[in-house]
């Protein structure tokens, strides 16, 4: 797998094999920019709605943000298909929050919906003894779907995908309530202290617990 693509998960290939660091981690979601860039449009949504209680002023700052972060990306070259989601993620809070009955909160469904679709994916993997995890981890390490012939493996990868089900739940658990009563602000933050520092740390504990298994020399053996 190349540099880039591990990139993507927080990995990077070192004289030892894979590694999982801060800078890997970083560059997992495009570096400080993507921090940003991640956090950005919904800190703002909150912020400009509190000053001017209009939801369409907040919406139309989003979008102002996404478009001048889109030519940002234009004139340094990187791909737009970084950004992606956020345009459909701005389309459909406009959509919910502009429909007749929407509401402010409805800007932070999407998220909602997101956590929901992931976490039953997660979920049903598991159930059907096709966990997420160890798919990616046959990739890494190129022993591809050998893994399911061992019945400690397949369990070992159920525990580690249990551990995003359980991330992806404890949002819902958080979010919902606060969507249901309305704390616009309460909501925003917590959606960023539960979205990026949740997800680099579960990226970290899912390395500490799988790093033996995606060394290349070790073909995802436990027992080596």
């Amino acid at each position: 797998m190349s540099e880039d693509k591990l990139s993507k998960y927080g990995l990077r290939t070192t004289e030892d094999g894979y590694q999982v660091d801060g800078k890997s981690l970083l560059a997992s979601i495009g570096g400080v920019q993507g921090l940003i860039e991640n956090a950005l449009p919904s800190f703002l949504y909150v912020l400009v709605f509190v000053i001017w209680k209009s939801i369409p002023i907040a919406l139309w700052s989003v979008g102002i943000v996404i478009a001048a972060l889109s030519v940002r990306h234009i004139f340094k070259r990187k791909p737009l298909i970084q950004l992606v989601g956020s345009f459909a993620g701005l389309g459909l809070a406009i959509w919910l929050t502009t429909r007749p009955g929407g509401q402010a909160k409805d800007y932070f469904v999407q998220g909602l919906i997101t956590n929901v679709v992931y976490g039953s994916v997660f979920l049903l993997s598991v159930i059907v003894r096709w966990p997420i995890i160890g798919i990616l981890v046959g990739i890494f390490t190129g022993q591809g779907t050998r893994w399911r012939a061992d019945r400690r493996k397949v369990k070992f990868f159920d525990i580690v995908t249990m551990l995003w089900v359980g991330l992806f739940a404890i949002r819902l658990a958080v979010e919902v309530p606060l969507y249901l009563v309305g704390d616009i602000v309460m909501l925003g933050f917590m959606k960023l202290v539960l979205g990026l520092p949740c997800y680099l740390t579960m990226i970290w504990i899912s390395w500490l617990l799988l790093r033996r298994v995606i060394q290349p020399a070790q073909d995802g053996n436990l027992d080596k």
